[in-house]
């Protein structure tokens, strides 16, 4: 019983640690022609996904009712290389992640009514995608995770005010609700590859709740402006059900409680109409993740509480876009993103494994009788990290070596005026 106790201590702060690692895989792919731009769209912000970009955009929409859809196909893939000289972790030296596909999107409805006044609501998915690992009987990193998933949805009403026609502002908020499963073995026993139980964890947060601010300004035809922030909010898990299933066919069952905290988010932004057919956008964006330092851990078992530390870093990205409008019906688009991970060296496990990433874009609009159709691609290129620094083992656990990781997120996206 010693030995499931300390297993699922570690497990539990594992998961509940770990998972913030989605959050360095942000997704901002919440509209298909913000994508297609690279995700440069705080100063642009003129089709639904406003809603998500910046809000305060919708103050020069058409009167009336402006409606959005837009889904990302997000296909990742990463690869794994035990590092020479590891022990302790039997199995396959090497190791890649099933093929997967998440779908996150984002819905959006807004309603100018006049000149001065407009409102609107988002439901998108700003944080979330996931890990499996092929042959979990025989993958090396199988006692600290063979399965992890999180998706935090998202839903954010707005007011927007536009007290001159250069200016606009918007304030509102977003109530998020977020789960989480974690999946993994323990090993040991007389053989030290022999799989001894399975770790289970599936949970679902309350609701909680942050701030939402917006402001554009445009003060001519060719230039604008923009601000967006999204406040941070903290995931509280309460008597979450955490299993430890022996082979042999006994169940351990306990409640653990903690918190996950997801970072604010503030975007500046701003766009330049370099002739009448082609413009151009950079965006600044800043997370707050250094709210994320630990989770501290509560159990049904008092003896069982324990803290996790993590000490993520606030981290910038860069963001590029062009846009050409072709003629009335076409317009093409491209962009480029510059993305700095927030998780230090010795946090990196294959929970969750994150690194710097280089994005790149493309994508056109058609725009139709009925609506505009937007259909983007964007290849997410992490580069290679490891866990060795100056020849030495960074990982907590000692499970050190290299990951390499790659997405493709084709997106398609509809908007209507009405």
């Amino acid at each position: 019983m010693k030995h499931g106790i300390m297993i699922l201590t570690t497990s539990c702060a594992l998961a509940l640690g770990g998972v913030a690692h989605a959050g360095g895989f942000n997704i901002y792919e919440m509209g298909a022609r913000a994508t297609a731009l690279g995700g440069a769209f705080t100063a642009t912000a003129d089709d639904g996904s406003a809603m998500f970009f910046n809000p305060a955009g919708i103050a020069w929409f058409e009167e009336g009712w402006h409606v959005s859809a837009n889904v990302s196909f997000i296909m990742p893939g990463s690869k794994f290389e035990l590092a020479p000289g590891v022990e302790g972790f039997p199995g396959d030296t090497t190791a890649e992640t099933e093929s997967a596909l998440f779908t996150p999107g984002g819905l959006y409805a807004s309603y100018r009514m006049d000149d001065e006044w407009a409102f609107g609501f988002g439901v998108f998915t700003p944080f979330g995608l996931g890990v499996e690992w092929q042959d979990p009987d025989t993958f090396p990193g199988r006692p600290l995770a063979t399965n992890s998933q999180i998706q935090g949805f998202y839903l954010s009403p707005m007011i927007t005010w536009r007290p001159h026609e250069t200016f606009a502002v918007s304030a509102g908020g977003h109530a998020t609700l977020t789960h989480l499963t974690l999946e993994r073995y323990a090993t040991g026993g007389t053989d030290p590859s022999w799989n001894v139980a399975e770790f289970q964890l599936e949970g679902s947060s309350n609701i909680s709740f942050g701030p939402a601010f917006a402001a554009m300004y445009r003060p001519n035809d060719r230039l604008s402006f923009g601000l967006n922030f999204k406040g941070g909010v903290t995931n509280s898990f309460e008597d979450q059900d955490a299993e430890l299933s022996f082979f042999e066919g006994d169940t351990d069952a306990y409640t653990v409680s903690g918190d996950l905290d997801f970072p604010s988010i503030l975007m500046a932004g701003v766009r330049g109409q370099v002739n009448d057919e082609f413009a151009l956008m950079f965006d600044l964006v800043w997370f707050g993740w250094s709210v994320f330092d630990e989770v501290a851990l509560t159990f049904n078992e008092p003896t069982l509480n324990t803290t996790l530390v993590e000490n993520y870093e606030d981290v910038y990205q860069f963001r590029f876009g062009a846009e050409y409008d072709y003629d009335e019906k076409w317009e093409f688009l491209a962009g480029f993103v510059y993305d700095n991970t927030p998780q230090p060296i010795d946090s990196i496990s294959p929970l969750l494994p994150d690194a710097d990433r280089r994005d790149y874009s493309l994508g056109v609009t058609y725009r139709a009788s009925h609506g505009d159709w937007t259909f983007a691609y964007m290849l997410v290129d992490f580069l290679e990290r490891s866990t060795i620094k100056n020849g030495v083992g960074q990982n907590p656990e000692g499970f050190d070596g290299a990951y390499r990781s790659i997405a493709h997120i084709p997106t398609i996206g509809f908007s209507r005026n009405f």
